[in-house]
């Protein structure tokens, strides 16, 4: 058997025990080497020997196989999930790597399809899927097809699900899900509730203040990000200590602002003097004075409904847009800025895109 690491090219030739390389390496580097390798190898390399079945499996070694997978340069860990608009319980991904190249692939299952879910966020190689039906939650990661189980069920017949999110309490090492939702008999009395995976119930805390127009928060920075209904203003939740404070937009005059999340930073893009699309990133979040332009695109170099794109991922030199109106992906030179507009998708990639790394994060229960 051999095993090949991808950032050098090495390729490791392993006895049946895996002896060969466990008595004349040291631990150390075996740590290092194995850390390089993609989520499918290192399941099958924990059967050779106990040693690497512990190395694999140590909650340390995890988070820093996750850390290497979520800047390695070359896509060979992204996948980009979604549910198909006509079949919502049927979860689907495609490669990223691929929307890099010229054609738009073929379509896979996860192999969720149980239920109606829906995915309402990604975070560290984990996907938050809603039962529509149970209304309930659980996660699940398609690299190592972990499951956890799900949440006690979170309302009643009489309550809908307005705004939502989720994302990871680095400080407390805890996921979390947000839910506000609206009473049908009365909308004016909203109910926030948040759910800590680990727990076994619903906790109330304070209103989302405010009534953004978008459903799902962005998750950056161990917080959910919303537009806020009052101008130039984005609403922020804290997931570990569970409350909201405003961060400002760049200060730029445009319309139709939209949120986005690239690289770990916050963005937000809009049209301005109706002659370029701009995208802003705030490199250190929470810090308005980091706002940084980061693309100007002429409007008259889109097709139409330049309003609608957003940025979805960067590799090297070239962005990846989608343009959530027409359903279609573009690439962005940033060197030379050409835009390149892929085939519109025959899979109704529309909404609720979430990249999710391949990683070998799980929970203990």
């Amino acid at each position: 058997m051999y095993c090949r690491g991808h950032q050098n090219g090495t390729v490791l030739t392993l006895s049946p025990n895996g002896d060969d390389l466990c008595s004349h390496l040291p631990e150390e580097l075996i740590v290092e080497i194995l850390l390089r390798l993609p989520v499918r190898s290192l399941l099958q390399l924990k059967c050779i020997c106990k040693l690497w079945k512990t190395l694999v499996s140590d909650s340390k070694f995890v988070k820093r196989h996750l850390q290497i997978s979520t800047v390695e340069p070359n896509l060979i860990h992204q996948r980009l999930f979604f549910y198909h608009l006509g079949e919502p319980c049927k979860i689907l991904h495609i490669p990223l790597k691929t929307l890099f190249g010229h054609l738009l692939p073929p379509v896979s299952s996860s192999g969720m399809t149980k239920h109606p879910y829906w995915i309402i966020g990604s975070c560290n190689g984990l996907l938050c899927l809603y039962d529509r039906t149970r209304h309930c939650v659980k996660l699940f990661n398609p690299s190592i097809m972990f499951k956890s189980k799900k949440s006690p069920s979170a309302f009643s017949l009489d309550w809908m699900i307005r705004h939502h999110g989720f994302g990871y309490d680095q400080v407390n090492d805890k996921y979390k899900v947000l839910l506000v939702m609206r009473n049908k008999n009365d909308p004016s009395q909203p109910l926030t509730k948040i759910y800590t995976f680990g727990e076994d119930s619903w906790k109330i805390i304070q209103n989302l203040p405010g009534y953004p127009q978008v459903y799902l928060g962005k998750f950056v920075s161990g917080t959910l990000n919303w537009i806020a209904g009052k101008r130039g203003v984005i609403l922020s939740f804290d997931f570990e200590k569970e409350t909201y404070k405003e961060v400002l937009f760049p200060q730029d005059d445009g319309d139709n602002e939209t949120l986005y999340v690239l690289n770990d930073c916050l963005g937000v893009c809009h049209v301005s003097n109706k002659t370029n699309w701009i995208a802003w990133l705030m490199k250190e979040y929470g810090v308005v004075e980091s706002w940084t332009k980061f693309m100007i695109i002429s409007l008259d170099k889109f097709n139409k409904q330049p309003s609608s794109v957003i940025p979805t991922f960067v590799s090297k030199n070239v962005v990846l847009l989608k343009n959530e109106y027409t359903s279609q992906f573009i690439r962005y030179n940033l060197s030379s800025g050409q835009l390149d507009y892929l085939l519109k998708s025959t899979n109704n990639i529309r909404i609720n895109l979430h990249i999710c790394y391949e990683s070998l994060v799980s929970l203990p229960w």
